[in-house]
């Protein structure tokens, strides 16, 4: 079971990035989120980024929303539910 969660808090972001991260032979991708405060840079894991038409569901300017979770302290916090939020 993991750490109890000590907090969640809601953002706004715009992606200005997106990377793929090779493991081994395994690749993941990463959505680069600038928060829409301009104090932080997010890296959000978005796995296969492809809807079922084949077409990529995250792009590089998406508006996106997310939940920010903190963890014990010392631990790094996680972004949940990235969802796109359309114009602003």
């Amino acid at each position: 079971m993991g750490a109890p969660t000590t907090g969640k808090k809601t953002g706004r972001g715009t992606i200005n990035a997106i990377r793929k991260v090779w493991v081994d032979a395994t690749s993941t991708k990463f959505a680069i989120v600038m928060a829409d405060d301009g104090h932080s840079r997010l890296a959000v894991r978005i796995g296969l980024n492809i809807t079922a038409d084949g077409d990529d569901y995250f792009l590089v300017g998406d508006k996106v929303r997310y939940t920010l979770v903190t963890g014990a302290a010392g631990e790094f916090p996680k972004v949940q539910e990235l969802t796109k939020s359309g114009p602003l």
